[in-house]
């Protein structure tokens, strides 16, 4: 079948995909024609799992996605095309990046086109394998993370009512690429950047003061365009500015929200110890488990002495986190005493642009807000009770960033 790569895209529901693949496809189709795709065997994964036990809990549905998705010649071309672009590690985030999944041309679930992208990232786990192997790092670590993207059925399944499928591709990318680990409560980020506006500067004594840089602010001090902030009457910029003696510049408050009085740091008094782009450590929060304060401190412990055996090369920062859960609102919806709160409050909070969605999300499992009933959300926990009354009064719940040392 002689076809071209935005027909391809077209047939298949595609309708983001990189640049790149027009360099690629043509020669993709002709090893496609020669030898098909090999992922469309079902015997493929047997053989997945039995070299790397990838595969412990949803073997029987990757083998009936790959024979479905076998009997579609379109999308057994993607597949290949999606393949060609995973198993180029110097391109594949990229890639990812750019790349939406296909759907049903009925917008009807379709166990092939839902579980393509779950196949797909099945080729890059022996590179995955042979990458933290070569690091040095313990079996069970390696058989956690090797086993990790398996996880992205579950994830489309807790989204769409059981419905087999795999979701957030370009997530798993970062357990592919071993920048990702699940160490006890957290999962740990390296080989990452610091992404808050803002420089941060540290005194003799241990005190920290961060100024805002390169942001743009709504009068309130919090980033212009976040809910609720998006108009420009009395927005502002702040940058840092620096001479031969000092920084001067808009400080931070402990809501994570921009002053508009400016402050000034002296040379011989202040060094600057963080700035956008410095590594750091990220810290994600999987939902299966409670925050209490001794696991979240052991977890930093834990998190520290792996870096120090196994990534010693990894000079870091600080720790860094971008989330709902740091917006400084949760303590009056949920009372000071709230693990939220207290794991909130290791943080030092950073206004970031945000749309105040992220809780229908990750919490309530609704990633279209615009179509959710407010008051018909449920009531069952007292998190969901708190962020309902929240919202139905015209409020929201932020994203916000925030670091500590």
């Amino acid at each position: 079948m002689k076809t071209t790569l935005e027909a391809l895209m077209q047939s298949v529901g595609c309708s983001e995909y990189p640049a790149r693949w027009a360099e690629i496809f043509d020669t993709v189709m002709q090893d496609f024609e020669q030898n098909g795709c090999p992922l469309t065997d079902p015997a493929y994964y047997d053989r997945l799992h039995e070299g790397y036990n990838a595969l412990p809990h949803h073997l029987h549905l990757y083998r009936q996605a790959a024979a479905a998705v076998a009997e579609s010649e379109p999308l057994s071309r993607l597949l290949a095309l999606l393949v060609a672009s995973l198993s180029d590690p110097e391109n594949a985030w990229r890639d990812v990046k750019a790349f939406s999944a296909p759907t049903a041309a009925d917008g009807a679930h379709d166990l092939a086109t839902d579980m393509l992208s779950g196949l797909a990232i099945c080729c890059q786990i022996p590179y995955q394998y042979k990458l933290l192997t070569e690091r040095g790092l313990p079996k069970d670590v390696i058989l956690r993370t090797v086993q990790m993207p398996e996880k992205g059925v579950d994830e489309y399944a807790k989204r769409h009512n059981g419905t087999p499928g795999y979701h957030l591709l370009e997530w798993f990318q970062r357990w592919i690429h071993g920048h990702l680990f699940r160490i006890h409560r957290l999962e740990i980020e390296i080989f990452t950047g610091f992404s808050g506006r803002a420089q941060i500067f540290e005194n003799a004594e241990g005190k920290h003061i961060a100024l805002a840089h390169d942001i743009v602010l709504h009068k309130s001090g919090r980033a212009l365009g976040s809910r609720y902030c998006e108009s420009e009457n009395c927005s502002w910029r702040a940058d840092v500015c620096e001479n031969d003696t000092a920084w001067s510049g808009h400080p931070y408050n402990e809501k994570g929200l921009v002053e508009q009085t400016t402050v000034t740091l002296w040379r011989n008094e202040w060094h600057k110890v963080l700035e956008y782009g410095d590594p750091i450590v990220g810290l994600h929060i999987p939902a299966d488990g409670r925050l209490d304060e001794s696991a979240i401190d052991e977890t930093l412990v834990r998190a520290k002495e792996f870096l120090k055996i196994y990534y010693p090369d990894y000079a870091y920062k600080g720790f860094y986190c971008g989330s709902w859960l740091l917006d400084p609102q949760l303590e009056h919806l949920l009372g000071p005493e709230s693990n939220i709160v207290r794991f909130g409050k290791r943080f030092a909070p950073l206004t970031t642009r945000s749309d105040g969605n992220a809780v229908f999300d990750f919490v309530l499992l609704k990633p279209d807000p615009q179509n959710v009933d407010i008051s018909s959300l449920p009531e069952g926990t007292r998190l969901e009770r708190a962020l309902k009354a929240h919202y139905l009064a015209g409020n929201c719940i932020y994203e916000v960033k925030g670091y500590f040392f």
